[in-house]
């Protein structure tokens, strides 16, 4: 199977897994097994193979529930860190960034992640990775690792209509429907004449002409 074949098996799994689409792809059959949502808590390998290479790559989601702690984690607005306007971007971590988005692109998601992770590091206060970090992590279902980086990022870039949108997309999600609405309130403040769009795939609210993919 290629690599645009393997991507829809893994975007019908994560669709109905009440998740969302990680990857383009025109759509393939099921393999045996998955035709239903995934249960709670049950764990899949979705797994690419190099054509050229041969090198297999193995990555494991799990559908798991919101823990209480995470529904009073986003049941208050992240406030404005009044530093973040004198924040210098570390250039490092930016080509980090660059490395893990060209990673999404090829569908090399583990590497994605990691240098996502390493930018991170380097510059915890650069609101970019921790925006594309955040996404997959959502896109991975895993709710409670995005959390806190979608809401940093709208402490750091609370003037940013999409940060806000990003956060309403994963509030709604985990259904933490009143912080989702104040979320979604503050970006059509700020989103002016601009129209805001749910992404058909993957649920995603963004603001009109902008893509979730990198």
């Amino acid at each position: 199977m290629n690599r645009a074949a393997i991507a829809g098996v893994i975007g019908l799994v994560m669709a109905g897994a009440g998740a969302w689409w990680l990857l383009r792809g025109e759509p393939s059959p099921l393999p045996a097994g998955l035709e239903k949502p995934l249960p709670m808590n049950e764990t899949v390998e979705l797994r690419w193979t190099d054509e050229e290479t041969g090198e297999e790559e193995v990555w494991k989601v799990t559908k798991r529930a919101t823990a209480p702690e995470d529904r009073a984690q986003g049941s208050v607005m992240p406030e404005p860190d009044p530093n973040a306007g004198n924040h210098e971007p570390d250039e490092s971590a930016r080509t980090l960034l660059a490395m893990g988005l060209e990673s999404w692109k090829r569908g090399e998601i583990l590497e994605a992640m990691a240098q996502l992770a390493d930018a991170i590091e380097v510059d915890p206060d650069d609101p970019l990775p921790r925006t594309q970090y955040g996404r997959m992590k959502m896109l991975a279902m895993e709710y409670r690792e995005a959390l806190p980086h979608l809401e940093r990022v709208a402490a750091l870039q609370p003037s940013d209509p999409q940060a806000w949108l990003d956060l309403a997309t994963l509030y709604e999600k985990v259904l933490l429907l009143r912080p989702g609405w104040e979320a979604r309130r503050r970006a059509e403040e700020l989103i002016g004449d601009r129209e805001i769009y749910q992404d058909e795939l993957s649920g995603f609210w963004l603001i009109e002409g902008t893509s979730l993919h990198p």
